[in-house]
C-alpha cells in the first residue's frame, strides 16, 4: 500500500477521534475584553512550506519586554486550531507573556510537517520585526496539549539540533514514544494506534521508518527544562508521560511531571493548580 493510500485509511478513521479530542479543549470562542492584554487574531506569516499560515496573539499592554510562548493546539493531528488555545492564550498574556497561538498543517499532512511549520513560527517571532511589534525579550518557550503536546517537544528537539533552541517546553498528554512496542505501554486505546499511523503516513507501526525518530523519548538529551502535565487515568495512559519523565532523569535536564487525579486530557487538565505550576516553570526558565 503506498503512503498516501495509508494516509487516506487511516483518515477514516480519525473524525470522530479527532471531534472527542476537540471536545476536551474549552471553546475557542474570544475571551471577555482585559485591558492587560491585546489580542489580535489572524496575523500571517510565512509556513515552511512557502504557504501563509496565522496566529493569534495574546500580548501584555504593560510596558515590555515581554517572554514568547508559542501554543500548539492539538486534536489527533487531523482535527483543530489555533482557536482552542485562546483561553491559555490570555491567561498567559494575563500573567506577562507574550503568547502565539499557531495553526500547522493538518493529516493529510505527514510528519515532520507539522513540526516544520511550527519551527516557522518560532523563527518568524525571531525576526527583528516582530520582537520589536510585539515587544519580546528574546526567551521563548513552548507550550503544546495533546497532539500538540507532542509536536512541541519535537520542534523543541529539532530547534536545539538547528542552534536554535527554546527555552523551555510544557507538555500537556503528551505521547513520548510512537513506536509499536509503545503503542501497548498502559492501557491505550485502540483508535489511539490509527491516530499515529496517520501522523507518519504508515499503515503498520511495526514497519514505520519514522516511528522512532518522531519520538519525543527518543531524543529526550535534546529538549530544554520540561515540564509534563498528565491525567492519572485519561486517553493517553500514564505511563507514557513517566517513560518521558524517566529519560529526562537519565539525561539530567530540569524537568517535572504534575499528575492530575482523574481521566481529564489535555486543556481540561488546566485548574488554578496546574496553571500556577506552568507559569512559574515558565518564569524560572525564561532566559
Amino acid at each position: 500500500m503506498t503512503r498516501t493510500a495509508a494516509r487516506s485509511g487511516a483518515v477514516l478513521g480519525l473524525v470522530a477521534l479527532g471531534v472527542a479530542l476537540a471536545a476536551c479543549s474549552p471553546s475557542g470562542s474570544t475571551p471577555s475584553d482585559d485591558p492587560a492584554v491585546t489580542v489580535e487574531k489572524g496575523i500571517e506569516y510565512p509556513g515552511a512550506d512557502g504557504s501563509a499560515l496565522e496566529a493569534d496573539a495574546c500580548v501584555p499592554t504593560g510596558e515590555g519586554p515581554h517572554p514568547a510562548v508559542v501554543l500548539v493546539h492539538g486534536g489527533a493531528f487531523a482535527e483543530g486550531d489555533r482557536g482552542t488555545m485562546g483561553s491559555i492564550c490570555r491567561a498567559l498574556g494575563d500573567q506577562g507573556f507574550a503568547a502565539f497561538a499557531v495553526d500547522y498543517r493538518l493529516i493529510p499532512a505527514t510528519y515532520p510537517a507539522q513540526i516544520d511549520d511550527v519551527s516557522a513560527s518560532i523563527r518568524w517571532l525571531r525576526e527583528d520585526a516582530q520582537v520589536e511589534r510585539f515587544g519580546l525579550d528574546g526567551s521563548l518557550s513552548l507550550l503544546g496539549s495533546s497532539a500538540g503536546a507532542i509536536i512541541a517537544l519535537s520542534t523543541a528537539e529539532s530547534l536545539e539540533t538547528a542552534s536554535t533552541p527554546v527555552d523551555a517546553v510544557v507538555a500537556l498528554s503528551p505521547a513520548a514514544s510512537l513506536t509499536a512496542d509503545a503503542a501497548q505501554l498502559g492501557d491505550p486505546r485502540p483508535d489511539l494506534e490509527s491516530v499515529v499511523q496517520a501522523y507518519l503516513g504508515c499503515d503498520d507501526l511495526a514497519q514505520c521508518p519514522d516511528a522512532a525518530a518522531a519520538s519525543p523519548v527518543q531524543s529526550a538529551q535534546l529538549l530544554p527544562p520540561t515540564l509534563i502535565v498528565h491525567g492519572s487515568d485519561e486517553l493517553i495512559p500514564l505511563a507514557q508521560a513517566e517513560l518521558l519523565d524517566g529519560a529526562l532523569a537519565d539525561a539530567g535536564i530540569t524537568h517535572d511531571l504534575v499528575v492530575v487525579d482523574g481521566a481529564k486530557h489535555g486543556l481540561q487538565l488546566l485548574n488554578n493548580d496546574t496553571r500556577r505550576s506552568i507559569v512559574s516553570f515558565l518564569r524560572e526558565n525564561a532566559k
